[in-house]
Order: C-alpha cells, then sequence, then structure tokens
C-alpha cells in the first residue's frame, strides 16, 4: 500500500470524449496495478475508493516514481509519494 496522486489524462470512450480528464484523485494504491483488474484508490478515511474498468498495460518502474495505467476506458498519471507502507508485488515475481 503506498500514497499516491493519480490524474486522469485521458478518456477512451466515445461518447465522453473530455469528462474526467484532468480529474485528481489523492489517496492509497492497494497493490500494483495487474493487467486484467480493476485498480483500487482509496480516497479517504471513510472507505470511499476508486475502482477503474480492468488494466490493460502499465507504464514505467515498479519502484518508480511516476507510472502510468491504461485502463479499457481510461489513461491515469500516477505520482507515487513516499515508499510503500506493505511491499507492493509486481505480477510474474
Amino acid at each position: 500500500m503506498v500514497s499516491v496522486t493519480a490524474r486522469k489524462i485521458r478518456d477512451h470512450g466515445s461518447e465522453r470524449t473530455t469528462v474526467g480528464i484532468g480529474r485528481v484523485y489523492t489517496g492509497y494504491l492497494i497493490s500494483y496495478p495487474l493487467i486484467g483488474r480493476g485498480m483500487v484508490i482509496f480516497r479517504d478515511p471513510h472507505g470511499h475508493r476508486m475502482i477503474t474498468t480492468p488494466v490493460k498495460r502499465v507504464l514505467g518502474e515498479p519502484a518508480g516514481k511516476m507510472i502510468y495505467v491504461e485502463t479499457e476506458n481510461s489513461v491515469y498519471r500516477l505520482e507515487i509519494h513516499g515508499d510503500p507502507l506493505f511491499p507492493m508485488k509486481v505480477a510474474a515475481e
């Protein structure tokens, strides 16, 4: 689990060409984004969370401070703050 700021930088949906672009989500990323699964960010102490559509690809280094996550509907830029509270496992390790 790690503190992140996720910014939506692209929408793939044809009906919603610019809805939510630039929107910022701050919270805790529970695990490293895995292809085929939705990415989950817990956003506040009351348990609200953002769950994306399934992840298609992840660009960047797992240990880096910036990664890009492409989902079925959108692309997010994640800025990672500090070190993970618990080790985040990456697929194929």
